[in-house]
């Protein structure tokens, strides 16, 4: 069977249908996305009204069939152009809109009195141009999000750019050599390009969108929701390939930190919980600022908070640790109605060659237990002298203890 361009303008109207419907049906499960979504599925309805106009193009105003088809088909373009730039952090800049309508205007005049070489030479350039600017920034901006995705919707839109990117070369060119065989196939390939187009394009831009809620489901599930903060999960991702890559260079140990906030049970029995839940985001907020953001910082459950501190030796951990403290205590009373001073206890250890993360949450816990012991409000070492009678003292291995409070 000789595929006709009839036939081909038929099925690329009805896959732009299906494209329409299955972004408009995307967007009842996908709220956070419901204007981008919007943006494509307009796109899609007004592509496909732009094909339905040039199937009777040969019976239309001029009028309509080289200036309103267009203008239709590139809105339709500017408009997947528009959804997918928020992905990338960026709005499509409203001076573009603004320059596309009196682009438009002049296009209704101007269009239908060009040759059939310029009509589809410039018409052509406005669709590469969409297109080659969603696959650029794609690529520019890929290394900061869900790539797979990112990669297969610029490689769709780059290669539907290129085709018509070529055409604005090779029509005039064919048209000025009257080879009216070669202006028929290439009709006919960038039609049935078109076709695989309006089906690969949706399936791309889709993927965008699903992908982001996948990643962020699953940020979702590593982060505690109170404080924002890297949950236990996390951390354990984040912190074990940095222990296991650790070298035996001296001064270049990460170190792990186990916090404990004092006496929060009896905050939250005289304050109330909101005032405990007050007092657990503005330590989680000052041990952010204070460290680094290439410190993995979280929330363990409850009043217990962890650290991996990278590139620091211990004279310095001590000292961000004072500052965390000072900053504390002082923050809790200046925004929450505690009038205490609130302290944490802390256990501080250098990661060794051979040491797991285990080993090392058991060894700051048994430092952490020695600082409850020892009268709260401090941060214990391994070079700290230990308590009398603490050799004897047996110490449940990390996370069996019970929050001391």
């Amino acid at each position: 069977m000789q595929l006709s361009l009839f036939t081909l303008y038929t099925i690329g109207l009805g896959t732009l249908a299906v494209a329409a419907v299955m972004t408009i049906w995307e967007r009842h499960f996908n709220s956070e996305r419901a204007r981008e979504l919007t943006f494509w599925t307009i796109g899609y309805a007004i592509m496909g009204l732009g094909c339905a106009l040039l199937l009777g193009r040969p019976t239309l105003p001029m009028v309509v069939s080289q200036g309103v088809t267009n203008i239709l088909i590139v809105s339709g373009y500017l408009l997947l152009l528009a959804g997918a730039m928020p992905f990338v952090g960026v709005r499509l800049p409203r001076t573009v809109l603004v320059i596309s309508c009196v682009v438009g205007v002049i296009w209704l005049f101007v269009g239908p009195l060009l040759s059939y070489a310029a009509w589809s030479a410039v018409g052509s350039f406005f669709i590469a141009i969409p297109c080659f600017t969603l696959a650029l920034m794609l690529v520019l901006n890929g290394t900061t999000g869900t790539t797979r995705s990112w990669v297969l919707a610029s490689v769709v839109f780059g290669l539907h750019g290129m085709v018509y990117l070529a055409r604005v070369v090779v029509i005039p060119f064919a048209y000025s050599l009257n080879q009216q065989g070669v202006l028929d196939s290439v009709a006919l390939f960038t039609m049935f390009e078109g076709v695989l187009f309006s089906m690969a394009a949706p399936m791309a831009l889709l993927s965008l969108t699903r992908e982001e809620s996948r990643h962020l489901l699953l940020r979702a599930s590593q982060t505690d929701f109170l404080t924002g903060l890297d949950n236990r999960r996390a951390f354990t991702q984040r912190a074990t390939p940095v222990i296991a890559a650790h070298s035996a260079d001296a001064g270049s140990a990460p170190l792990l930190v186990l916090f404990d906030l004092d006496n929060f049970k009896q905050i939250n029995d005289r304050y109330g919980h909101e005032s405990g839940d007050q007092v657990l985001t503005i330590f989680a907020r000052v041990a952010k600022d204070v460290l680094s953001q290439e410190d993995c910082v979280a929330r363990m459950g409850g009043e217990e908070f962890a650290a991996l501190l990278v590139g620091r030796d211990l004279a310095t951990a001590q000292q961000l640790l004072r500052t965390i403290a000072a900053r504390f205590t002082v923050e809790v009373l200046a925004e929450t109605a505690v009038t205490r001073h609130v302290t944490f206890s802390a256990g501080l250890v250098a990661v060794g060659t051979d040491d797991t993360l285990r080993s090392l949450m058991t060894t700051a816990d048994r430092l952490l237990y020695r600082a409850k012991q020892a009268g709260r409000n401090r941060v214990e070492t391994e070079l700290d002298p230990p308590l009398p009678g603490e050799e004897e003292t047996e110490v449940p291995a990390y996370p069996a203890r019970a929050a001391t409070g």
